[in-house]
């Protein structure tokens, strides 16, 4: 393989047809239009080589394609987000976001990366903002399910019960864990089979939050419900030492619960790892990717 290095040429070239293409798109007449007129000149002027007019129009459709190509890949990526935001408000922050994230990758499944953190500080005071947060972690969780590498499941040894309680379970790229305030999983598995681009109705808050455990089998994302005291704990194991979790759960929990807690805690730990929620364990701090999934 040559390791010669690409022309300097060249490389201003893709920078130039890289700024047109990604030219934002105009919403004004409430149809998407690429607009040739607002291309910058010094870009444009570097890559066409004919008649500007013509050779501006089809920069255009290179335009349009672009951005319909990164707006459908987010879509994809946030469904859920999408149906509820409605397909033309949702491309909005997602042309916001890509303008101030722009792809670096030449995979463009990397693109919707950091959508739900960039959404959450985007929508500001909106009154279902909560809601629409939930939605699109949860989108994303869903997201790193699929894309996780297999990972074979924490199997105990006898060695491995002397250090349990000062060691961090390794949380599996399989499962995360998801505190739900909304219907939205429900939601979700409903417009899974139902197309379309109109928002959907937010559904009512749930009476009490729930926990969820999701986890990626053979045949798909499987939801698991979890108790309440259940959930709090897996997400507290996903950061801390089994010690430092339960000790984190004792404090949190009223005085009349404490008594039956070492006997559930005991149990919770020993479904969790049955259902391969963990890959091992670990002395060291979480990295960034565990404590980021922490919980949903």
């Amino acid at each position: 393989m040559s390791d010669r290095t690409a022309p300097r040429w060249l490389g201003e070239l893709q920078a130039h047809f890289g700024a047109v293409l990604r030219s934002p798109l105009d919403r004004s007449t409430g149809t998407l239009r690429a607009t040739p007129a607002e291309y910058d000149p010094d870009a444009l002027g570097a890559v066409l080589d004919g008649p500007r007019a013509r050779a501006a129009e089809r920069l255009a459709v290179y335009n349009r394609q672009y951005w319909f190509r990164l707006f459908g890949a987010l879509q994809t990526a946030f469904p859920l987000t999408a149906r509820l935001l409605g397909h033309w408000r949702f491309n909005d922050y997602a042309g916001r976001f890509l303008l101030a994230h722009p792809p670096r990758s030449w995979d463009i499944d990397h693109a919707p990366e950091g959508f739900e953190t960039f959404l959450a500080g985007a929508l500001g005071d909106d009154v279902a903002r909560d809601a629409l947060v939930e939605a699109a972690r949860i989108d994303a969780a869903w997201r790193a399910l699929f894309r996780a590498p297999a990972t074979p499941p924490f199997q105990p040894t006898a060695a491995d019960a002397a250090r349990l309680l000062d060691a961090r379970l390794v949380p599996s790229p399989a499962c995360a864990f998801v505190l739900e305030r909304w219907p939205l999983l429900e939601l979700k598995s409903a417009l899974a089979s139902a197309r379309g681009e109109a928002p959907v109705p937010l559904p009512a808050p749930l009476p009490q939050a729930r926990w969820w455990a999701l986890v990626r089998e053979t045949a798909g994302i499987r939801h698991l419900p979890l108790e309440a005291r259940e959930g709090e704990l897996l997400a507290l194991l996903r950061r801390r030492t089994v010690r430092a979790a339960l000790a984190a759960l004792e404090a949190a929990v009223p005085e009349p619960e404490r008594a039956a807690l070492p006997g559930q805690a005991q149990r919770w730990l020993a479904k969790s790892v049955e259902r391969g929620f963990w890959t091992g364990l670990a002395t060291e701090p979480p990295s960034d990717e565990d404590q980021g999934s922490t919980q949903v």
